[in-house]
């Protein structure tokens, strides 16, 4: 290493807070080169040893840490999250079940074929009259198609399809709750960091408060009271600690859970999307776009289904048979063989069943109306959950401020106080009184911070409306449309079949009255948004 190199090295190993003494010192107090030379550098030598800085400083930085965004995190945990996945795969399923359900208005050709060893023996008197046996092939064709169901088809279709929206509906529920808790773990990561920083600030004063309690002690200005006083806070600050340090731990293994990673380093919250400028408008948004309510829209649909499905169960059943057979007529060999053939239109017509289709029918019927009164039960789950989040981040905006004003309030009061035991005027006890105010103003806030956060996305969530693509726009959205599986269910006749069965189908049924609330109610003014949040 060049002997400039070496001079600077040990410069570097000094602490950063002596550089600028040694940088400006004169030339001959530098420090000696490590090579062992005995003369003092020169101006120039200086000179030359500054050229290397540069090169030091680089040499010396850690290296750089990608940090990473919430955008990142929520394109991420949208793209991977095992839960999403099984959820999208629900959907897929879902998708299969509507095309088995078009598929049962086409026709059905199954085909049977044997080969087959047969033995026949006549015997009289014990006297064998008849000896035969051989090898012979048989086959046949079956053809079932239904020509008009009464609805009954058209029913389970469109159970299916109400099935598969509700699965979709569900999937973006999933997906929602899924951005919800990325917000969340992302936020108490970086909360519980900032707890963990003002639990170590806290131990650092009550340390240096314990040397200079120790240093008064000595000159006989503190008494042992005042020693054990402070050792007892220090030992408490260390709990805190350790706690903090704990949360802060579970914190990174939520996250881990969620995105499969820990995580390095995040960065600060970004700006959430904005909200409304008003509750009603909030919940107008929430009622369109909520899956939780768009899937008990299509739980009643598929409620109205069964009925018609009990329905067509109680009707005839319209449908046409046909086969083919070729079977040999002796069991020897196949030369001489038989092929025959029909076609039949049947007619299948339920007469009595005890009882039994009449009460499925009204089983059908309320659960339909069950499905109505929950339909509105849900509503009422959306519009209060939208409330509840909307009033609780507008008393979350108010409160920072005044959380805010508390630390400050409370630093000052730490100042004075330090500066009122130095004249004697109060305790050492008043004084750590005074930090653990400070200290139980900083954690408030940073808890009021992270919450103020996590009530946005919650809100925006109940809403519908917190999406991957709303952080990181590059994040490609799930089209459940994209996946097409067989498209010719039901071919040939299955598309006429369905659309002369669509005009038999009978959902209706007699609705309980539904007892809408109301929400009307003043007071829910959105505070506003506190400066730099």
């Amino acid at each position: 290493m060049l002997p400039e190199v070496q001079s600077l090295t040990a410069i570097w190993e000094t602490p950063r807070s002596h550089l600028r003494a040694i940088f400006t010192m004169p030339a001959h107090q530098l420090p000696r080169t490590m090579s062992g030379a005995n003369m003092p550098m020169t101006m120039a030598a200086k000179i030359r040893t500054l050229r290397w800085l540069p090169l030091l400083l680089w040499a010396g930085m850690p290296a750089p840490v990608s940090a990473e965004t919430l955008g990142e995190a929520m394109a991420i945990a949208y793209q991977h999250n095992p839960g999403v996945e099984a959820s999208r795969a629900s959907t897929r399923a879902a998708e299969e079940r509507v095309r088995q359900a078009k598929a049962q208005f086409g026709p059905t050709l199954t085909a049977d074929a044997s080969y087959r060893y047969a033995s026949r023996r006549v015997t009289q008197s014990s006297v064998t009259l008849l000896r035969q046996d051989g090898f012979t092939p048989q086959f046949s064709l079956s053809l079932d198609q239904p020509l008009f169901t009464f609805g009954r088809l058209s029913a389970q279709r469109n159970i299916a399809k109400a099935g598969y929206g509700a699965s979709v509906a569900d999937m973006l529920s999933s997906e929602q709750d899924l951005m919800a808790n990325v917000v969340i773990a992302y936020a108490a990561v970086l909360r519980d960091e900032k707890l963990v920083g003002i639990a170590k600030e806290n131990l650092s004063q009550l340390t240096e408060t314990l040397d200079q309690i120790n240093a008064r002690y000595t000159a006989r200005y503190a008494t042992e009271t005042d020693l054990q006083q402070t050792r007892n806070r220090i030992f408490s600050g260390q709990a805190q600690l350790e706690l903090a340090q704990g949360n802060l731990q579970a914190s990174r293994n939520t996250y881990r859970n969620i995105l499969g990673h820990y995580p390095d380093a995040l960065v600060p919250l970004p700006q959430l999307p904005p909200l409304p400028r008003s509750i009603e408008e909030a919940q107008a948004m929430g009622a369109v776009s909520s899956p939780v309510l768009a899937s008990a829209r299509f739980d009643l649909a598929a409620a109205k289904g069964r009925i018609a499905q009990t329905r067509g169960n109680a009707r005839p059943y319209v449908g046409i048979q046909g086969s083919l057979a070729r079977s040999p007529l002796t069991i020897e060999n196949d030369d001489t063989r038989e092929l025959s053939a029909q076609v039949q239109v049947g007619l299948t017509v339920p007469l009595y069943s005890g009882g039994l289709l009449s009460a499925r029918i009204r089983e059908a019927k309320q659960l339909a109306d069950a499905a109505t009164q929950q339909l509105e039960q849900t509503s009422r789950g959306v519009r209060e959950n939208i409330a509840s989040y909307w009033d609780q981040l507008s008393a979350a905006r108010r409160a920072l401020p005044a959380y805010t004003r508390a630390v400050t309030a409370a630093q000052s009061a730490l100042d004075g106080a330090q500066q009122q035991q130095l004249a004697g005027q109060v305790t050492s006890l008043d004084v750590l009184d005074t930090a653990r105010d400070l200290l139980t103003s900083r954690q408030a806030r940073a808890q009021a911070e992270a919450q103020l956060y996590v009530q946005h996305a919650l809100l925006l969530g109940a809403m519908g409306q917190l999406r991957a693509e709303s952080f990181d726009p590059g994040t490609p959205a799930f089209d459940p449309d994209v996946y097409s599986s067989v498209p010719y269910a039901g071919l040939p006749t299955g598309p006429l079949v369905e659309t002369l069965d669509s005009v038999a189908v009978d959902d209706n049924f007699k609705v309980s009255p539904v007892q809408f609330e109301n929400d009307a109610e003043p007071g829910h003014a959105m505070a506003p948004e506190p400066e730099g949040q």
